[in-house]
């Protein structure tokens, strides 16, 4: 498949999008080039970079831990503290 990317000047990948089949492969007027590729694998904007027509992923990085944590919902939040609290007043009862 074919697939346009945007890089800045030490060839690391900004951006990337799929371009048309029909495409030629290498660099375009409109600021971007056309490489081709397998499959959409590696294309890790801001951690990896175009070699030689080819995306060459950080060695150290790693998508899954750079996901941010979700946030605790109101509700979660509101059910931790009142168990903390039971849990407080049961300790506190117990040492009586």
């Amino acid at each position: 498949m074919k697939i346009k990317v945007w890089t800045d000047s030490n060839n690391r990948l900004l951006n990337w999008a799929y371009a048309d089949e029909n495409r030629p492969v290498g660099p375009s007027d409109e600021g971007f080039e056309v490489i081709e590729v397998d499959d959409a694998i590696g294309l890790y904007e801001n951690h990896a970079s175009i070699v030689d027509g080819k995306v060459v992923p950080d060695a150290d990085y790693s998508p899954d831990a750079d996901r941010p944590a979700p946030e605790p919902s109101p509700e979660q939040q509101m059910l931790a503290a009142l168990t903390l609290e039971v849990a407080q007043m049961k300790a506190a009862k117990s040492s009586d």
